[in-house]
């Protein structure tokens, strides 16, 4: 099992909620602290949560996962 982190978040520039994942939760808890914006000097974020998800990367059902994509 694999955990991955959903940075949930709002900026103060536009009204829409944003996402980015992450492999570790000390990148998605650096990611808010260092937040830039690239042509917005003073963009920051104002409201974010981390989600973790549990992934398993080893599908023990490869077979049947195939059949219910074709």
């Amino acid at each position: 099992m694999t955990y991955v982190y959903l940075v949930k978040y709002k900026v103060n520039y536009t009204f829409e909620t944003k996402y980015k994942v992450f492999y570790t939760f000390k990148e998605a808890n650096n990611f808010y602290k260092n937040y830039k914006h690239h042509l917005l000097e003073d963009a920051y974020i104002i409201h974010y949560e981390i989600l973790a998800f549990e992934l398993d990367m080893q599908y023990p059902n490869q077979e049947k996962l195939k059949e219910k994509l074709n």
